[in-house]
Formats: C-alpha cells, structure tokens, sequence
C-alpha cells in the first residue's frame, strides 16, 4: 500500500489522506516531479493528480513510498526488476527526500524516469521527491530539513548557508561546451583613469537590480574585502541599478555611467565577448567591446549547485556525487554531465551571504550570471 502525501506551496509538512496506487502509476508520477530536477525547471504551479486544473497555492503531489523495505531483508515482496534495497543503507537512512521546483508546462517529465530509477539502484533506498512551487520555498525546505537533497540556485545556497551553516554542494552541470563556471566583473571604459581599485569609489557605478548576485551583490562583496567599499555613505549614491547586466552595460557604453557590474565566462575570444556574459551581448548586438576593460573580476563561481544536508550520513553523500559525476548520469540526466563541486567554487556568492545577514526571497531569484 502506499500513501499518498502532498506538500503545499508553504512547506508546512505532510497534509492527506491515503490512496491505493499501482506501482507503475507512482513511478510514473515520480518521473513527472523529478523533471523539474533534472532538466531545469523553474517555479510554476504545482499540478494536481487527478487533472482537474493547477490552483496558484495548490500542493503538489507525489508518491510516498511505504512497506519500502521487506520483512525477511532479502528483497521479497518486490516487483521483478525493481531495486532491491539494501538493509545496512537503509539503516543508515530509511529514504533519502528530493526536493525540487516543479513547473507543468517545462516539458516531457517521463524521461526523467532513466535518472530516478538510476539514482535510486545506485543508492539502494527509497527516493521520494517532494515539489515545491518556487525556489524561496525549496530554500526554507532543505534549511529546516523536510528534504535532504535539492538543486538550487547558487544565490539560494549561499543565503541558505549564511542562515545554517547546514549545507554541502555535491555536484554542478556541465555545459554543452565543457564550462563549468562564471566569473563577476567590473568593466569600465579604457583610457578613462580607471587603473586601480581604488579609482572605482566615487565614481557612476551601472549595476543590475538590487538583489541581483551576478551583477551587484558579488561586486560589492568582493571590493569591500578588498578595501573599496561601495555602500558607504559618501559612496552609495553613485550605485545606479538597472533592470538586467545588459543595460548596465549599456550605460557605461553610452556614457552615462563609469563602471558597469557584469558577468561574463571569461572562455573564448575576448575579441568576441568571450563565450557567455554581458560582453557576449553587447558584441552580438554590434558594440565593439574592445574599448572595455575589465577592471576587476571574482574568483570562479560553479553553477548552479545540487545541495545535500550535512546531517545526510557521509556514506550516502558521497555515494550521490558518484553517481551524479559518473556515465549513466550523463546519459540519463544531462548530456554533458555533472562535475564535483565543493564550497569553495562558491566563495565569492558566500561572501555575499554572510551568516546571519538575513536572505529576503527576492535575492533566491536565479540570475543570467548561472547562479
């Protein structure tokens, strides 16, 4: 028998009732929540299981799996073909809870089941996926434990970190062309007495949105540890922000600011913009971007991070990185891949997130900077 629970929108645990369900309709259903996880999904309304149309604070629905594991150990009383579980893992944890974002109309969720079935047999427990309708509530999920694993922006991790210290990246995608990261940079104009660090403060500063990490929020960490702080008082009214990196850039090209917060790859031609960025667009749109500079740039920044739980025993944790980083992740999940990641390819969005600063929802938005 399995019991079929929901989690709203708020995270507040499990709400209802039971339901018999025939196990390949379960595993089909988990297929659908888990291509949010792996295929990218953004926030969007959860769907309801009996096809009646999503309501905007409706939960969303998933098999909860129980009787998982057999009286006698030996894997009896599952159906052929299925992952036998393993009674010394399930020991160490009797189900291992995904989370993820779940958006409807992102696409073919059925051929997420490869990747589920995939990390289910390599960890020999039960996998329960668990959706949630945006990323802000995903955050608080994984902080207060009611999932142990979820993908997240990086923005999400480090806000979720600063207020925890509770969580680990395991692993990132790959792109199609082999990068694995970005970098934060600030361009300003060549020739225009903009040599050092310190040339920056005071000056007409186009930068993103407020809250945006990849454009702003990374900048102004990174220079304030680097003595150039931006925020002061004689300083803040010089920051002007835009509504994307492309038209704070676009400011510093047209004259109307000095120095523009961007992001970029830093791989490729520079000639051309390099690969991915700010510097990409203003090429492709005709700006010839040989009279940028780059003024000053964070360290590398991974992408966008799949988090575990710390209290997760470490021999489930390390068996998850295995599995993601290896062959049948990258046929099953993302053609390119996934690459091991550690808190340290983080360090600059960390260092935006200080413990205990606080991390309103907005600044969770996942931004063009690949965080």
């Amino acid at each position: 028998m399995r019991r079929l629970a929901r989690r709203s929108g708020s995270g507040q645990g499990v709400i209802g009732g039971t339901a018999r369900l025939s196990r390949s309709f379960s595993r089909g259903l988990a297929a659908m929540l888990l291509g949010a996880l792996v295929f990218g999904g953004s926030a969007g309304r959860p769907v309801a299981q009996d096809g009646s149309a999503p309501q905007a604070d409706g939960p969303a629905f998933l098999p909860w799996q129980e009787d998982v594991v057999p009286a006698d150990g030996d894997g009896a009383g599952q159906a052929p073909g299925e992952t036998p579980f393993d009674p010394a893992r399930l020991a160490l944890m009797p189900e291992l809870r995904v989370g993820i974002v779940m958006d409807p109309a992102a696409g073919d969720f059925g051929r997420a089941a490869p990747f589920r079935e995939l990390l289910e047999a390599g960890l020999r427990i039960p996998v329960l996926l668990i959706a949630y309708r945006d990323l802000s509530h995903l955050q608080r999920a994984v902080v207060t434990g009611e999932v142990h694993y979820a993908p997240i922006s990086a923005s999400a991790y480090a806000a979720a970190q600063g207020e925890c210290a509770c969580l680990e990246p395991l692993v990132a995608p790959r792109r199609d062309d082999g990068e694995t990261g970005w970098y934060a940079i600030a361009l300003a104009r060549a020739g225009e007495g903009i040599d050092r660090l310190a040339d920056i403060a005071g000056r007409r500063i186009a930068t993103g949105p407020r809250e945006a990490v990849g454009s702003r929020l990374v900048q102004l960490a990174g220079l304030s540890a680097q003595g150039v702080d931006l925020e002061g008082k004689t300083t803040a009214a010089s920051l002007v922000a835009h509504d994307d990196p492309l038209s704070a850039a676009l400011a510093l090209v047209r004259g109307d600011a000095d120095v523009a917060f961007v992001w970029s790859s830093l791989q490729g031609a520079a000639e051309a913009g390099y690969s991915r960025g700010t510097l990409r667009d203003l090429a492709e749109r005709g700006v010839d971007v040989s009279g940028l500079e780059i003024v000053w740039s964070s360290g590398p920044i991974a992408g966008a991070p799949h988090v575990v739980r710390r209290d997760v025993p470490q021999e489930i944790r390390s068996e998850i990185s295995a599995i993601m980083t290896g062959q049948g992740a990258a046929q099953t999940a993302s053609g390119a891949g996934f690459v091991a990641v550690g808190a340290e390819d983080y360090a600059p969005v960390l260092a935006a997130f200080p413990p205990d600063a606080g991390a309103p929802s907005g600044r969770l938005r996942p931004l063009g900077g690949g965080d």
